[in-house]
């Protein structure tokens, strides 16, 4: 009978070294997987779930702030105690977290210590300028000084750390703006090279219930430095100005843009700038649908400006508008075809309105000749106009085609 093999000593000790070994970095692979999934986990939820980010790592820094900073807004005007110790411990774990300062300012504040409050705002705002709430709170601790200075200081740090502080802020600084000193002190704003001016005065455009205090800003500060971008901004406020009756302001706005002549104010003449709709609602407007239009015609330089309209049959519309700033008494009205193919009934009327007396027409005449000159009369109540010219296609089929050659209004010489 064969005797049994003694084991292998030797190899034995091997194997179970081996065993050993694998067991020892399954371990730590574990162990640096779990740590860097925490980490991963933390840096996810830390600030916008900092709660679940705690649950895996509680002393980290930005949680612990940003949970002091969720408890907080769930009870500014009594926050809780828990709120000053999550912010404590934030800056034990990190001596550098501006939010956990910017926190204790807040809750310092809520206790009716400005002046501490204050302190830890600052060193918070000093720490990061990317701290947006330090530099709201420093706005308004800046106003309520007074110091209008100071106040736009915090208000350039923050709009260009971070723009999507404009909802709270550009409000706020269009209803400033009706203060001559705000408007003094905006002006290296409005005039710095990529700052938030821009983004500023088309908001204000659009959402400003004080349009004259918009158009003393940009008259006193002197608009926009970039061009292109003050140009399109002076339109978009002239549109509206003109279309909420502010017509004082459109006048003052246009007089100071680039290329701006008085006498357009009082002339119908056909201008270069029409054709590119240069100085928008304060030159004439095509107003042009599938049924009825115009378009100007030129090559520019010196060659002369026209208009040319149309209007399908059965259609009887406006087609041109031009403000004007004529001072009330009589004119001589003419106006000359270069062509007119009009169909059974289709005619050219022109048109005077005064938005002072609700709009509606004070002078009318028809024209269906190639030449018209009429005498023309202002009312006394009647210190801005509209000159329409309205298009009507006629019964026939082939509705109306004309080329207006020009248009003018000029001071009626008294009869003897």
């Amino acid at each position: 009978m064969a005797r049994p093999k003694k084991p292998n000593v030797l190899l034995v000790a091997l194997r179970s070294i081996g065993i050993a070994r694998i067991l020892i970095l399954s371990a730590l692979g574990l162990v640096g997987a779990w740590f860097a999934a925490a980490l991963a986990i933390s840096g996810v939820a830390r600030i916008k779930a900092p709660q679940a980010a705690l649950m895996v790592m509680p002393k980290e820094s930005t949680a612990l702030a940003s949970r002091a900073d969720q408890l907080f807004f769930a009870n500014p005007k009594n926050p809780p105690r828990e709120v000053e110790l999550l912010a404590r411990r934030g800056l034990e774990s990190q001596a550098i977290n501006a939010k956990a300062l910017r926190i204790l300012g807040y809750v310092t504040d809520a206790k009716g210590d400005n002046e501490t409050a204050e302190k830890y705002v600052r060193m918070a705002a000093k720490l990061s300028r990317r701290e947006p709430g330090a530099q709201l709170w420093l706005v308004e601790a800046s106003a309520r000084k007074g110091d209008i200075a100071q106040t736009l200081v915090h208000y350039d740090i923050a709009l260009r750390t971070k723009p999507d502080t404009q909802t709270i802020l550009f409000p706020r600084l269009i209803a400033a703006i009706e203060d001559p000193e705000i408007r003094v002190a905006l002006k290296p704003y409005i005039r710095a090279d990529n700052g938030w001016a821009p983004a500023f005065l088309y908001f204000a455009n659009a959402n400003s219930k004080n349009l004259p205090a918009l158009v003393e800003l940009i008259i006193e500060t002197g608009g926009l430095i970039d061009e292109e971008s003050a140009k399109s901004q002076e339109l978009g406020l002239l549109g509206r100005l003109v279309a909420e009756n502010y017509f004082a302001d459109a006048r003052r706005l246009y007089l100071q843009m680039p290329g701006a002549k008085p006498v357009r104010l009082t002339s119908t003449a056909f201008d270069a700038s029409d054709r590119d709709a240069r100085f928008g609602p304060m030159g004439w407007q095509l107003l042009e649908d599938p049924d009825a239009g115009g378009g100007f015609t030129g090559n520019g330089g010196n060659g002369q400006t026209k208009l040319a309209i149309y209007a399908n049959s059965a259609t009887t519309r406006p087609v041109a508008s031009k403000l004007l700033y004529l001072t009330p008494g009589k004119y001589l009205f003419a106006a000359r075809l270069a062509n007119l193919d009009r169909g059974d009934g289709g005619f050219l009327r022109w048109q005077l309105r005064c938005p002072a007396i609700g709009g509606a027409p004070t002078w009318t005449i028809d024209s269906i000749n190639s030449s018209l000159r009429a005498e023309l009369i202002v009312p006394a109540n009647c210190p801005v106009q509209f000159l329409d010219l309205i298009a009507s296609g006629g019964k026939g089929q082939t509705g109306l085609e004309a080329t207006i050659a020009s248009v003018s209004v000029s001071t009626a010489k008294p009869s003897n």
